[in-house]
């Protein structure tokens, strides 16, 4: 699932594949899980910190959220997914 919405100015370059990452596997993830997981999928993957740094953008636009129980873990929110679909542009 590759999104073709223009980016918007918060985002960086992990900020779409860890939207995909997190809708293809349906997991609650945390952040260095996400970042061992780029790196095998992608040949050009972001790096540690680039990943650490879109999470907290990610979730302050609602397209990411912590679980209650534990804060490091991350799962993708419906507006997340419907960003990826091209139905939402976030701010």
């Amino acid at each position: 699932m590759k999104c073709m919405r223009d980016r918007a100015e918060w985002m960086n370059k992990a900020t779409i594949p860890i939207l995909e990452l997190l809708a293809e596997s349906d997991l609650a993830l945390p952040g260095g899980t996400i970042v061992v997981n780029l790196n095998r999928k992608l040949s050009d993957s972001p790096g540690r910190a680039t990943v650490f740094r879109a999470l907290d953008p990610l979730q302050e636009q609602g397209l990411i959220e912590p679980l209650e129980s534990k804060n490091t873990h991350y799962v993708i929110t419906d507006r997340g997914r419907a960003y990826l679909n091209s139905e939402d542009i976030p701010g």
